[in-house]
């Protein structure tokens, strides 16, 4: 098989010649009058055609299959190259007939041609598949890192950044126009601060900025202070490669919340504290002697303060060993059934402990209610006030 133009005899091949021939990529010799004079057989087994005596700039037009853009640009590099003005034309394109498959080819001059050309072509096809899959799995990846609510970003090995999400840039709006690609953690970082991004650095940036580079380097997840009382978590985790991973998220309201839980806190210790001290307050229990205690009662009494009034008494009488439990019901404005049920049920209790109770304080109307009432105070010592109280007490003991 004669692989040199028809009009051209074989006895005028190179060593060049003998050289393409044996080479694995398509190969082919282009005359100085830019005609295709031979091709190696691997340019026969790549191409429909082969283009033999053909013009190069015709052949390459019906080979690959164009964009309208890029057809021109190459027609004048091979004119420029076939004209000696230009020292070499590369392009990658698809060939124009199935299968589809793509080729980088590359022409030069070359000193054992006289003027003309070597025009040798590499199929790229597996590479490009593999390019265009990269590219799909990037994008693919890329809109998966967009849709996520966190910020993120990727620095290399060198902490310079090699991608980040839009949300990342969001999070971070003062600084935002400095992340680009190639800008080191350091660089980013030091925008924010000059630009007032982290309240509490102001007045010590230094010292701020060396402890936020250091809980990078020493990848610890850390709680920033943003402008404008914005949040931030910051979790920072290496690379196989070396690089970092960097997760950003608002933490604003769950900070929002925290302080609210605090403040709720601090309001429920409030108020049980001045429900003790209340508590104290409205039951209470003054000593006179060693024995003897007075349980003064002032304001209106409902169910939850009587149980404390019992309760209160009864801890006391058996706590500190009293013989004599004093209950004056001056200051109580009314005495209906219920308190007069609580007296009873006091006096009743403090008697099993060992104790005896008198009642003082009993004016006439609540003499009369009582009466009324049909209460009976049998078993209980009685006094009109306080001072007969405390003097009955005193001579019992």
């Amino acid at each position: 098989m004669n692989d040199h133009a028809p009009d051209e005899p074989r006895s005028v091949s190179t060593a060049l010649d003998s050289l393409i021939e044996i080479l694995p990529d398509p190969c082919a010799l282009i005359a100085p009058d830019g005609t295709i004079r031979f091709v190696n057989p691997a340019w026969r087994d790549a191409f429909f055609t082969t283009g033999l005596g053909e013009n190069l700039i015709d052949v390459c037009a019906r080979m690959f299959h164009w964009e309208r853009a890029d057809w021109p640009l190459v027609q004048q590099d091979l004119r420029d190259l076939i004209a000696g003005s230009a020292p070499i034309c590369r392009f990658e394109e698809v060939l124009a007939e199935p299968p589809e498959r793509c080729f980088d080819n590359t022409l030069v001059p070359h000193a054992s041609l006289g003027g003309g050309l070597l025009w040798q072509a590499h199929d790229v096809s597996e590479w490009r598949i593999a390019e265009e899959e990269t590219a799909r799995v990037w994008y693919q990846i890329r809109a998966a890192l967009e849709s996520i609510s966190d910020g993120f970003a990727l620095y290399d090995s060198q902490d310079r950044l090699v991608f980040c999400n839009q949300r990342y840039r969001k999070l971070y709006p003062e600084s935002a126009d400095v992340m680009v690609p190639g800008k080191t953690f350091t660089e980013i970082v030091w925008a924010g601060l000059k630009r007032g991004q982290y309240p509490d650095a102001v007045g010590h940036e230094e010292e701020w900025a060396s402890e936020r580079i250091r809980q990078h380097h020493a990848y610890e997840t850390a709680e920033l202070r943003m402008l404008g009382d914005r949040w931030l978590r910051s979790v920072d985790q290496r690379t196989s490669d070396g690089g970092t991973v960097c997760i950003r998220t608002d933490i604003t309201y769950m900070k929002q919340a925290e302080a609210l839980s605090r403040q709720s806190e601090q309001q429920a210790e409030l108020i049980r504290i001045q429900a003790s001290l209340l508590a104290e307050l409205s039951t209470p229990l003054l000593r006179i002697s060693e024995r003897v205690v007075v349980l003064p009662l002032i304001g209106s009494i409902d169910t939850a303060r009587a149980s404390l009034v019992v309760d209160s008494l009864l801890h006391a009488v058996e706590g500190q060993r009293i013989e004599v439990a004093i209950i004056d019901i001056t200051g109580v404005p009314v005495v209906d059934t219920q308190i007069a049920n609580v007296l009873l049920q006091c006096a009743q209790a403090v008697r099993l402990l060992g104790a005896s109770t008198v009642l003082t304080g009993i004016r006439p109307d609540v003499a009369q209610t009582m009466v009324a009432l049909g209460i009976d105070l049998e078993g209980v010592v009685t006094r009109a006030d306080l001072m007969g109280g405390i003097a009955y007490a005193l001579r019992r003991r």
